[in-house]
């Protein structure tokens, strides 16, 4: 899992909302759509894709590509979507203003297990504000079961020669040489039905500008990218220390 002296290269991100059935009721009647899903598109205001994973209950992590975590509640009421987020830098960035943090919301459509098109409007601490419109699709890989044994297995963190290391009980571990910092963490199965797992990591030993980790515990959601050869696990995650919240996004290479 990305460690903090490379924070800087992570993703900050992103996921999680309400849910509801598909579909209609008596034919006439929307039920709320659900939001669950594995998404992927573009965000107008900065023409950079976005990944994103929205478990059943709303709970939302977006990750962009220049490293950006969008993290928050999405809420659905017939085909109607909408979410308050927070927008967190990677470890050691900054808006153009000097801002690491923005707070915003979305709102839009959203056709269940295909699209979501919403505008955006964020401001970030120092008074920025940013707007745009994010089109997302669905991706089936949602649709793969999840399982503790579909993840077990040995890992090399991407950008670095990190090894991690899963076990049949979704336990994880890894120690970064380079930061010392040493990782200890479960996964957990949200709903066996789909392809998203709940994360949860704590740091210890951290050295140099790592050591702001010590003691917190990140939380978060993941996926199993099998679409890819090898396969990938990739999760984004968020804890906080000091009143500050640190974003990291882990890309794990399976052995």
């Amino acid at each position: 899992m990305r460690h903090v002296a490379r924070v800087q290269a992570l993703a900050v991100l992103v996921l999680l909302s309400s849910c509801g059935g598909g579909g209609y009721s008596g034919g006439t009647n929307p039920q709320n759509a659900s939001p669950g899903g594995i998404w992927n598109g573009m965000d107008s205001d900065s023409t950079l894709s976005v990944t994103g994973i929205i478990d059943e209950s709303g709970h939302m992590r977006f990750m962009r590509a220049d490293g950006i975590q969008y993290v928050g509640t999405v809420v659905t009421s017939g085909n109607s979507i909408s979410a308050n987020f927070d927008g967190y830098m990677p470890f050691g960035s900054s808006f153009s203003d000097g801002s690491t943090h923005e707070t915003g919301m979305l709102s839009g459509t959203i056709s269940a297990r295909v699209s979501i098109t919403a505008s955006t409007q964020s401001t970030t601490d120092k008074g920025a504000v940013s707007k745009g419109t994010l089109t997302l699709s669905f991706n089936p890989l949602y649709n793969q079961a999840s399982s503790l044994a579909a993840i077990a297995g040995n890992y090399v963190e991407a950008g670095s020669s990190t090894a991690v290391s899963i076990d049949a009980n979704g336990a994880f571990f890894s120690q970064d040489a380079s930061t010392g910092c040493v990782v200890n963490g479960n996964a957990t199965i949200i709903n066996a039905s789909y392809n998203a797992y709940a994360v949860q990591a704590t740091y210890a030993s951290c050295t140099g500008s790592a050591a702001v980790l010590n003691g917190i515990t990140f939380t978060g959601l993941a996926t199993l990218d099998t679409s890819v050869t090898p396969m990938q696990l990739v999760a984004g995650v968020t804890g906080i220390g000091g009143g500050v919240t640190y974003a990291v996004v882990y890309t794990l290479t399976h052995q």
